[in-house]
């Protein structure tokens, strides 16, 4: 996804700044009048839509109409893009699509405005669809160009929806990331071999292998995701041990570059649950990465477990803050604030924790940092503080 960090901000306008009644059902004539125009556009497999100077629609054709869950584009009239398709954005706020500094990275926004001020302009944009308690990710590719009739000026979005090719490309990326996180730390302990002649070679080469044993275990892994695609999923869950699964999570990332000139600290209680180890350390093992990147040298990085209302809390905190405009989309797939291919780290902490009926949520402010916590339901709670 692109981010358009010089896009203009639009605030959310006055109701008077829009376009009347009159004047909306005027512009929409224009578009819908012709039974051949119509017809046309409605037999396209992608969306197309036309927007006024307010970004409000004025045509929408049938396929825009279904994704937006509507039966006639005359029902959409006048409404925003966000707004109509339910970004996630929008449904928390009541000033409306693109009134946000969240909006400022919005590929759809960047696009539309282009298009307004004379400019074709091509964008990827991921909406967070929310319905009800459900959200789901929407990615379009969306093509703007400019159109003046009739003295109006209007922007035409023709899109694709991209979401499977997307999420099918995110879970590959996922893997070889992940993959990679893996074989840095099996580099990175055999650096330690050949340059400290004092270490423990023994310890070392027990670490070698657990994390050998690992890459296989992603691999395996690899073959759930493509489950998840399919809906062929079957998870597959044993007891552990809260504390003892932290302490594999930093022992993993202990040889990797990362973390180096960087600690690593766990407070946590020892409770049993039942779960699905290689998801879960994917999992914590993204959390830490993540928290490790944004720290600097000589900061700590902390992890800690502990069970409220039956649910077993796995977190990671560190002292960096996420900026306030990208904290709405950092569960998005495509989202990145690293560059291209970056990012899924996030993405898939979210996929995954679905999978073991749990959730990852955070916190990031300042002064306090930020926190990343997995909730998973406890089946097994012997808890004891240590």
């Amino acid at each position: 996804m692109t981010h358009p960090k010089s896009a203009q901000r639009i605030k959310a306008k006055a109701k008077d700044r829009y376009a009347t009644s009159d004047e909306l059902l005027r512009q929409s004539a224009y578009f819908s009048s012709v039974f051949l125009t119509r017809n046309l556009l409605d037999s396209m497999p992608g969306i197309v839509l036309v927007l006024n100077r307010y970004r409000q629609i004025v045509f929408a054709n049938r396929v825009f109409c279904d994704l937006a869950g509507n039966s006639s584009s005359e029902s959409l009239l006048g409404g925003l893009l966000g707004d109509v398709l339910a970004c996630h954005v929008t449904h928390d706020i009541s000033s409306g699509c693109g009134s946000e500094e969240t909006c400022e990275t919005c590929g759809a926004l960047a696009a539309a405005i282009s298009g307004l001020a004379g400019q074709e302009n091509v964008q990827e944009c991921t909406i967070t669809r929310k319905d009800g308690n459900t959200a789901q990710n929407l990615t379009l590719r969306v093509w703007s160009a400019p159109l003046r009739y009739a003295d109006n000026d209007f922007t035409v979005l023709a899109g694709m929806d991209i979401s499977h090719e997307r999420r099918r490309l995110a879970l590959e990326r996922t893997f070889f990331h992940d993959i990679l996180n893996l074989v840095g730390s099996i580099r990175g302990f055999a650096e330690l071999l050949e340059g400290n002649h004092k270490i423990d070679s023994l310890e070392i080469s027990r670490r070698i292998k657990l994390a050998s044993q690992r890459v296989i275990d992603e691999i395996d892994a690899q073959r759930v995701l493509l489950a998840v695609e399919n809906n062929e999923l079957k998870v597959d869950n044993h007891i552990l041990n809260s504390k003892q699964v932290l302490a594999d999570v930093v022992e993993l990332y202990e040889g990797q570059d990362v973390a180096r000139n960087r600690n690593m600290q766990i407070d946590a209680v020892t409770t049993a649950f039942v779960s699905d180890v290689t998801l879960l350390r994917r999992i914590l093992g993204n959390m830490l990465k993540n928290a490790l990147e944004a720290s600097l040298e000589g900061h700590t990085v902390n992890l800690g477990a502990d069970v409220r209302n039956g649910q077993l809390n796995l977190w990671v905190h560190n002292s960096a803050v996420i900026p306030g405009e990208y904290q709405q989309r950092i569960f998005q797939r495509d989202f990145s604030t690293k560059g291209a291919g970056r990012g899924l780290g996030t993405y898939s902490m979210q996929l995954l924790s679905r999978l073991l009926s749990g959730d990852v949520q955070f916190v990031s402010e300042t002064g306090y940092g930020t926190r990343f916590t997995l909730r998973i339901p406890v089946a097994l709670s012997e808890e004891s503080n240590e």
